[in-house]
């Protein structure tokens, strides 16, 4: 091709490709915007107003696309907004349902209605919880929504048979890493225990261990029933219930085994003051005072003649030690305790120790009422 007929040859191609363009505009908007017939390159005043017009056409369409693009933003932050929602809700479910279970005193009872509990603050229906110890997770508590019977026929047929916490069993995968974990494919999956699959018959179950302190002691497993599916939000409420129960269960048994201790001290102390007051029992002489103005009141008391103190004895025997009945005696004779103490030979704290123990032993709140308590049994008693 020469130069000179290159141009010509450059023109003949922008001319088709200005006609192919200006069709397919008049083709989209329907030769509305156009005017009607061919557009040439020399006719600029149309060529404007066709691309005037495509361009309202366009902006139109992204008017539309972007308003449909909104909405489906929309849509997505709802239903995340929902699920989130849906989250909180259940997590404070749990939560309420656990403090529920804390005025629970009996670590026992506690993990006994765990399932139950967990049952009712979230979408699970039916429960077990397995105790964990010597290799093996035996289940000690089922819960099945509205089927009492299936859960106990379950309880019977799980307990006959402890699970082995071997490898590769998804049980034992799941209390090494102590994280929940939920089996979505239960049926086929090879991980899982086919003798407890064919009793609950899972489709789908989640499953936490109950980690207290350092040791996991238990696991609770947790589904929607047979043939019902499961997400990670019900993943997260099973170790969220989890987590504030172990809490719970070590709180509960710490604050057991404080009130045993303080028994076991109350009963040292009791056998400890019993023990001190037999060897403080020893007779004591007195010598003869001569009858003086100038002598101690105090050493004018005599003991209570031996029948009386027969007929006391008789009557507090096993309640009081023989030191607290001759503080009593005395008690009842209106002496003080400094008259006491010089009379029995010992200290004043000694005698406050004894009388206070007196009043716990006979239940009474002062001295008045012991003494009182001290002349009505006797006179039940007789002479």
């Amino acid at each position: 091709m020469s130069s000179a007929s290159y141009p010509a040859a450059a023109g003949i191609d922008l001319s088709a490709r200005l006609t192919d363009a200006t069709d397919r505009a008049r083709a989209i908007l329907g030769d509305s915007e156009s005017g009607g017939g061919a557009i040439s390159s020399d006719e600029p005043e149309r060529l404007h107003a066709l691309i005037d017009g495509l361009t309202r056409h366009v902006n139109a369409l992204r008017g539309r696309d972007t308003g449909r693009r909104v909405r489906e933003h929309e849509v997505a932050r709802d239903r995340l907004r929902a699920r989130f929602q849906a989250r909180f809700d259940g997590l404070d479910r749990t939560r309420a349902a656990v403090d529920d279970l804390r005025s629970l005193t009996s670590p026992a009872t506690m993990l006994a209605r765990a399932p139950e509990a967990l049952c009712g603050a979230s979408t699970f229906r039916r429960s077990l919880l397995s105790f964990v110890g010597d290799g093996q997770m035996l289940v000690q508590a089922a819960y099945f929504t509205a089927d009492r019977a299936g859960a106990d026929a379950a309880l019977e047929q799980l307990r006959a048979r402890p699970l082995r916490l071997e490898h590769p069993l998804i049980e034992a995968e799941m209390l090494r890493r102590r994280r929940a974990t939920i089996v979505t494919d239960a049926p086929v999956h090879a991980r899982v225990d086919q003798e407890m699959l064919a009793v609950m018959g899972w489709q789908a179950y989640a499953a936490a261990p109950l980690v207290v302190g350092a040791n996991v002691i238990g696991v609770l497993h947790a589904d929607r029933g047979r043939d019902q599916a499961l997400d990670v939000l019900d993943r997260d409420v099973l170790w969220e219930f989890t987590s504030a129960l172990a809490q719970a269960y070590e709180s509960a048994s710490l604050r057991r085994a404080l009130r045993h201790e303080r028994e076991q001290l109350r009963s040292f102390l009791d056998w400890l003051g019993a023990r001190s007051g037999e060897l403080t029992d020893a007779p004591v002489r007195l010598a003869t005072v001569a009858r003086t103005p100038r002598a101690s009141s105090s050493a004018l008391i005599e003991p209570p003649p031996a029948a009386s103190r027969r007929d006391d004895r008789t009557v507090f025997e096993g309640l009081l030690t023989r030191r607290e009945l001759d503080v009593l005696r005395l008690l009842a004779d209106g002496c003080s305790n400094r008259a006491i103490a010089e009379a029995l030979v010992i200290s004043d704290g000694t005698v406050k120790f004894h009388v206070n123990r007196i009043l716990r032993k006979l239940r009474v709140a002062n001295r008045a009422q012991a003494v009182s308590r001290y002349l009505r049994l006797l006179g039940m008693r007789g002479p």
